[in-house]
């Protein structure tokens, strides 16, 4: 094992930036190595770009390392043992942070894996504590919000982090009260490169409510001026909660909605068709159809992938 510094931090072009950000000493990191050049490389650390030198290995490849000491700008990281590939399970990665493997520790890593977020053992153990305190069915939607609010610059101002958690978990539909969380929300920058920024609209009255999410993908530093994807909820006593969301897929833009009454399936599906016709008309080809029936309570769940097993295709244009 051994100290290797990472030194002269290469940003890309146009990232706000101030070192060392997020990164600080015990967090377990994947480190990328993009190029060798005799002792030195350049790698990428959650999402930003180094020069590095030490004990580097042979030839480009990942690994794990520990993140030992942060002195002025230089990062000094420890590899970590074993070949622990980017690959590795989530329940490799607990093991090797002297974690339980069970179903919740298990969960929690494998989102933190999906987003690039650095590994803090004693964060993620007052996570599982936090959502353990919680109903079962609850922690899902809490880990995905939690998660998403350790990817932004917000995470260590403790007023504005405990409003953006308490409006994105709401218990009041009506969203009254919660206006703090929202201004939170929407003026937060993401820390990582390469990761989903949201921002949120409310709209509505006392019968019938919503909010129009923008979702922008693969950003650091401010948002770009166009949103890959838009999501619309709407809340009335008859329809519940449903959903829409258009955004860009595989082969072109994809159109799901959302709904929480088996009663109101088939109208939703009629409803996808005719806005998906409109937007043909308006010169916005949509590729995909999907509709679910299902009570999604909380965006995070409304952007899974479509190959989820509650979404059902009802159309699909080649």
């Amino acid at each position: 094992m051994g100290l290797f510094g990472v030194s002269r931090v290469t940003l890309q072009p146009g990232l706000s930036w101030r070192f060392p950000w997020h990164l600080r000493p015990g967090q377990m990191v994947m480190v990328e190595t993009l190029a060798v050049t005799g002792p030195q490389a350049v790698v990428r650390v959650a999402g930003h770009t180094f020069n590095a030198q030490g004990e580097l290995p042979p030839g480009p490849a990942n690994f794990w390392a520990l993140v030992e000491a942060v002195m002025g700008e230089t990062l000094h990281l420890r590899r970590l043992p074993g070949d622990m590939m980017a690959e590795h399970s989530p329940e490799e990665v607990a093991r090797l942070l002297q974690l339980p493997t069970d179903k919740d520790t298990v969960k929690l890593l494998g989102e933190m894996l999906k987003r690039g977020l650095p590994l803090d053992r004693q964060a993620i153990l007052k996570l599982l504590a936090e959502g353990q305190a919680l109903p079962e069915h609850e922690r899902e939607s809490f880990w995905a919000a939690r998660l998403y609010l350790e990817s932004l610059d917000i995470r260590e101002k403790i007023d504005q982090l405990r409003s953006a958690a308490d409006y994105l978990l709401r218990r009041d539909p009506a969203l009254r009260d919660l206006t703090a969380g929202q201004e939170a929300l929407n003026r937060a920058q993401v820390i990582i490169p390469g990761q989903m920024l949201l921002r949120f609209l409310t709209f509505g009255g006392e019968a019938v409510f919503g909010e129009l999410y923008l979702v922008y993908e693969g950003t650091g530093g401010t948002a770009p001026e166009t949103p890959s994807a838009l999501v619309v909820e709407v809340i009335s006593p008859l329809l519940d909660r449903t959903w829409v969301y258009l955004g860009d897929g595989p082969q072109g833009m994809v159109l799901k909605v959302a709904v929480s009454q088996e009663r109101f399936y088939r109208q939703a599906a009629d409803a996808a068709e005719a806005l998906r016709l409109k937007l043909a008309a308006a010169g916005y080809e949509v590729n995909e159809v999907e509709v679910v029936l299902n009570r999604i309570e909380d965006i995070f769940a409304m952007l899974e992938p479509s190959s989820v097993p509650e979404y059902r295709s009802l159309d699909t244009i080649v």
